[in-house]
């Protein structure tokens, strides 16, 4: 079995434009190189939302919507979770 150099792997991107790009990233990286940027994660999974809301979108807002989620290739409401949580996250950065 051949070791890998791990001194040739492309350093880990802080951020990624798209979850498109992302998907990209690790479709031609082995997570197993990157073992030194992980940690542990501690998350209760749970098998339905507990919470649901139902919102009204403008035509234009929907309009946008519905390109955001043909272009990152994952459903609104998986959007609206992830923007609403990195909100929240910026909105306790400042609080706090």
């Amino acid at each position: 079995m051949v070791e890998k150099d791990k001194n040739h792997q492309p350093p880990l991107p802080e951020e990624f434009e798209t979850l498109e790009e992302l998907a990209e990233f690790w479709d031609t990286h082995d997570l197993t190189d990157y073992a030194e940027s992980l940690a542990p994660v501690h998350l209760k999974v749970v098998a339905e939302p507990t919470h649901e809301y139902v919102i009204t979108l403008s035509d234009s807002l929907n309009a946008k919507m519905r390109e955001a989620e043909k272009r990152e290739g994952v459903p609104v409401g998986t959007l609206v979770n992830l923007w609403v949580q990195e909100r929240l996250q910026k909105y306790q950065q400042v609080s706090t």
